[in-house]
C-alpha cells in the first residue's frame, strides 16, 4: 500500500514503472519515469522521497514484471551502482544499463536479447547466456504458476 502511494507520487503516468526494492539496510523505490530511471529512498523525518545517486556495491534489475537488487561484488560482469532494465521494441526486447551516478544509458548487446513467443519473452538462443541475461529474464516474465496470484484482488 505504501509502495503504491509512493510510486504514484513519483509519477502519475500509467506507463511508468515503479517497484519497491529491498536492500539490507533500507527499502528503495526504483522507477522508470518518462524515460528516466530513478532511485529514491523514503525520508521518514521529512516525509518525502529523496533521489539517490549511489546505491554502493548494488545493482538493480528492473523489468516489466518485477525488480530485484543484487550485490555486484558477488556476480562477475555486473557493474555496481547501475540499474539494468529491459525495453520492449515491437516483438523483441533489449537490455540496457543506466549508471545511477551520471544517468548514462547504454545498450548491453547490439542484437535483441529477447523475442516474444506466444505471450512470453524468451532469450535469443544463438549466443552464450550471461548472468545479466538470466537476471533480466527473471524480471521480464511471470511464470505460469504465478499468474493465478495476479488474479487475486
Amino acid at each position: 500500500m505504501i509502495a503504491r502511494l509512493c510510486c504514484s507520487l513519483m509519477s502519475p503516468h500509467a506507463n511508468d514503472l515503479c517497484y519497491p526494492v529491498g536492500l539490507p539496510t533500507e527499502t528503495l523505490l526504483v522507477g522508470s519515469v518518462e524515460g528516466l530511471i530513478l532511485v529514491y529512498k523514503t525520508d521518514i523525518e521529512l516525509g518525502k522521497l529523496v533521489p539517490l545517486d549511489n546505491i554502493n556495491n548494488y545493482a538493480i534489475f528492473m523489468g516489466h514484471q518485477r525488480c530485484l537488487a543484487v550485490d555486484a561484488d558477488k556476480f562477475p560482469g555486473i557493474e555496481a551502482n547501475c540499474i539494468y532494465f529491459t525495453e520492449q521494441l515491437g516483438s523483441s526486447a533489449h537490455i540496457f544499463k543506466c549508471n545511477n551516478k551520471d544517468r548514462k544509458v547504454e545498450r548491453i548487446f547490439e542484437a535483441a536479447d529477447f523475442v516474444k513467443q506466444d505471450k512470453k519473452f524468451v532469450l535469443v538462443a544463438d549466443r552464450p547466456l550471461t548472468i545479466i541475461h538470466l537476471l533480466s529474464s527473471y524480471t521480464i516474465n511471470i511464470l505460469d504458476s504465478q499468474l493465478a496470484l495476479q488474479q487475486i484482488p
